[in-house]
């Protein structure tokens, strides 16, 4: 799906281009328009436009000003003009840029469609091409990213002291970031790596985030990357500034929106290069270096925090876990025994399956089943081993009482309430199967909590079509427009767009039964300023004008 933002200062104009760019088949459009050139800034403030069809002429703000705004904000959007036979000096100024088009108002709907068709397919071009992906495999890791590597590492583990994060050991090791200035991170990791795959593959795949995250990011921020454990990506990103000091929280909220959209560019550019997903979760927070931790801890809990099917997500609010720890002192942080590859089992019990966990738990009680006696020390601790994960993953996830209802958890560290050690592991493997069948429902639960609230909203404020823009809805469950539109289709199995004009046809319906209401007061009520724009919709969908529907229902 495709952002298209239309421009111009006569509302009849870009409501026409509104409604027609909105129903075309060709290509998958989220449009949105904007009366005035400030209009259009304040949405290109909130969020990534791919393509903006603008007038050049506008008073206050034209299209040139504009397109120099996009240009600083958004370097990857293509802008298409419509301009009159007059305005050619104005053109050949824009035609200058890269990534900018024009179109003659007398052209007409059919050439304007074509040409946002063919501006889309530009656009895709440009994310599937290899030339990324042939230099991640052509780069040689260089000794010195590999000691950034350990250095960052150590940092996010909590391992330097305060005296070795200094600028002069940033600067030895090419960390473009300053020491003075807090850090935001960005936290990434691919979606459902099959088992078995060779590391070289992902070794590539890895490199290509790599050198996708450079290309987009580095013309608005300063970042270093980082490679943590073959499993999370971390950038650590800061406004791209000259000052030494701290950058104003504008600077900051700025650059979290710029990072944002980039995250879903990186998401789209590496499924066109490798057919595979990508989570991301942008921190809200900006910290000092020695409170990257636990900011990590918090990130990667996030990562974890599935929703639906969870792929290819984009969270940027970290107050999403405070809902289910608010009864829970634990979150997690502390170690866990690897002696026995327990490290596995928790790493299954967070992101594997039910399936995963019993052929894993098969393997670690393999020997513990061959034990002769209960009070055999080496398996009383391969087993206390196994538990001990088994009950740090309750308690990081607060399921005690949802588990109560379904087995006896006091018994996971009562040994003596086991007859011998095959029953022993019967339970565990009993009381895996409920942990994955609890947080499956969990997962369904907060999808379709997320949609109610967006449904909600809709019904609530279908007079306002800025209130149930794609964008406005994202922004309200703090999810990327891209994910919400998937996982509102895979919850409801109805497209987001779908379901609102089944919103706005079923309210008119209900205004058209009373009398009480003037056919431009429904119109207003179900978000169309335009009566015209409103009974062009409403008879697609009927087959009826508001007019006929409404004499239809009096008769009878």
């Amino acid at each position: 799906m495709y952002r298209l933002l239309i421009v111009d200062d006569e509302a009849i104009i870009a409501d026409g281009l509104c409604e027609v760019l909105g129903n075309i088949r060709e290509v998958e459009l989220d449009v949105y328009k904007a009366y005035s050139g400030q209009e259009a800034l304040n949405l290109l403030n909130r969020t990534r436009i791919d393509i903006v069809l603008t007038d050049i002429c506008m008073p206050e703000i034209t299209g040139l000003q504009l397109l120099e705004t996009i240009r600083s904000k958004w370097p990857e959007c293509k802008v298409i003009f419509l301009t009159g036979h007059s305005e050619f000096e104005y053109v050949y100024t824009a035609i200058q840029n890269d990534g900018v088009s024009y179109i003659l108002k007398t052209e007409g709907y059919n050439k304007i469609i074509e040409t946002v068709i063919n501006t889309a397919g530009k656009i895709e071009e440009d994310l599937k091409k290899s030339a990324l992906v042939k230099q991640a495999q052509e780069q040689i890791v260089t000794t010195k990213s590999l000691l950034q590597t350990i250095y960052l590492r150590g940092m996010l583990n909590d391992e330097l002291s305060l005296s070795e994060i200094r600028q002069q050991q940033f600067d030895e090791l090419e960390i473009p970031l300053s020491v003075k200035k807090q850090v935001v991170m960005l936290a990434g990791r691919i979606d459902d790596i099959p088992k078995g795959t060779p590391y070289s593959v992902k070794s590539e795949w890895f490199l290509n985030i790599k050198y996708i995250a450079e290309k987009y990011l580095s013309s608005k921020t300063c970042f270093a990357y980082l490679n943590h454990d073959n499993s999370t990506l971390i950038w650590f990103i800061q406004p791209a500034a000259d000052e030494d000091g701290q950058p104003g929280e504008g600077a900051w909220n700025d650059m979290l929106t710029f990072v944002k959209g980039v995250a879903e560019l990186m998401q789209e550019s590496f499924w066109n290069s490798t057919g595979k997903s990508i989570s991301f979760v942008l921190d809200d927070t900006h910290v000092g270096w020695k409170e990257l931790r636990d900011r990590y801890f918090t990130l990667k809990m996030l990562l974890n925090y599935k929703i639906g099917k969870g792929e290819g997500r984009l969270l940027s609010d970290t107050t999403l876990l405070e809902k289910d720890f608010q009864n829970s002192s634990v979150m997690g942080k502390g170690g866990l025994p690897n002696r026995y590859r327990t490290d596995d089992l928790a790493e299954i019990l967070e992101n594997g399956t039910k399936e995963d966990f019993l052929a894993c738990l098969g393997k670690l009680t393999e020997k513990l089943l061959k034990a002769q006696s209960m009070h055999d020390i080496v398996a009383v601790e391969q087993y206390f081993a196994i538990a001990l994960v088994i009950l740090s993953y309750i308690n990081k996830w607060n399921l005690t009482e949802k588990i109560a209802f379904k087995i006896s958890i006091y018994q996971l560290m009562n040994l003596e309430y086991h007859e011998s050690w095959k029953y022993a592991v019967e339970y565990l493997k009993q009381l895996g199967g409920i942990l994955f069948e609890i947080q499956e429902g969990e997962e369904e639960k907060r999808a379709q909590d997320v949609i109610g609230i967006v449904q909600k909203h809709i019904n609530d404020n279908l007079h306002m079509q800025d209130e149930v823009s794609l964008i406005r809805l994202a922004e309200i469950v703090y999810f990327n427009p891209s994910y919400l539109s998937r996982l509102f289709k895979q919850v409801t199995g109805t497209n987001l767009s779908d379901y609102i004009s089944d919103c706005r046809i079923r309210k008119a319906k209900k205004l058209l039964e009373s009398p009480d209401f003037r056919i431009h007061e429904i119109s207003e009520a179900v978000g169309y300023l335009s009566a015209t724009n409103f009974a062009r919709f409403f008879k697609k969908v009927t087959s009826m004008t508001p007019q006929e529907y409404r004499d239809s229902k009096l008769i009878k």
